[in-house]
C-alpha cells in the first residue's frame, strides 16, 4: 500500500511541478512585458514633455494672432464710426477678417483639443504605469530632487520642469493618502 501512496503522490508532485514550471514561465514572462511597458509609458512621457512645450509655444502664437484679428475688427469698427472707411471697404474688409477669425479659432480649438487628449492618454498610461502601492514618499521626494537638479544644470525649462513637477506632487499625494488608508485599515484590524 505505501508504494502506491508514493507513486500517487510522485505523480502529484510531477503535476505540481508541471504547472510550477508554467506559470513561473508565464509570471517571468508577464513580468517583462510589465518593464517593458513602464520603460515605453516613461520614454513616451519624457518625449511628450518637450513636444508638448514647443506646440504650447505655437499655439501662444496662434492665440495672439487671433487676438491680433479681433483688435483690427474692433479698430475697424472706430474707423467706420469715425468716417475713415466706407460702407463697401468696410463689409469686405469685415467679412475677410471675420472668415480668417473663424478659421484660426477652429484651428486652434481643434490642436487645444489634440493636445488635451494626448496629455490625457499619457499621464492615464503615466499613472496607470508607477505602481504607487509600492512608492514611497521618500522616493518621490528623491525624483523631485533630481528633477531640480537637472532644472538647476539647465537640463530642463521652466515648462518641463513645472509640468513634471506638479505630477510628481500629484503621485505624491496619492502615495500619501494611500499609508493613511493603510495605517486606517491597521489600526482597525
Amino acid at each position: 500500500m505505501s508504494d502506491e501512496m508514493i507513486k500517487i503522490y510522485e505523480e502529484l508532485s510531477k503535476q505540481i511541478n508541471q504547472l510550477y514550471n508554467e506559470y513561473s514561465e508565464e509570471i517571468k514572462r508577464l513580468n517583462a512585458m510589465w518593464n517593458d511597458y513602464k520603460n515605453a509609458v516613461n520614454n513616451i512621457k519624457k518625449r511628450w514633455d518637450l513636444d508638448n512645450v514647443q506646440l504650447l509655444l505655437k499655439i501662444n502664437e496662434l492665440r495672439a494672432s487671433i487676438d491680433s484679428i479681433r483688435d483690427e475688427l474692433e479698430t475697424l469698427k472706430v474707423k467706420k464710426e469715425l468716417g475713415l472707411v466706407d460702407d463697401e471697404g468696410y463689409s469686405r474688409v469685415f467679412a475677410e477678417l471675420t472668415e480668417t477669425l473663424t478659421k484660426l479659432n477652429n484651428m486652434y480649438e481643434d490642436a487645444k483639443s489634440k493636445i488635451d487628449d494626448v496629455n490625457r492618454g499619457i499621464r492615464e498610461h503615466w499613472f496607470r504605469s508607477m505602481d504607487v502601492t509600492t512608492l514611497t514618499i521618500e522616493q518621490i521626494d528623491a525624483r523631485i530632487k533630481e528633477l531640480e537638479e537637472g532644472k538647476s544644470r539647465g537640463e530642463l525649462s521652466e515648462e518641463v520642469y513645472e509640468r513634471v513637477r506638479a505630477d510628481l506632487e500629484l503621485i505624491k499625494r496619492v502615495v500619501q493618502a494611500l499609508s493613511i488608508i493603510r495605517s486606517e485599515t491597521s489600526k482597525g484590524q
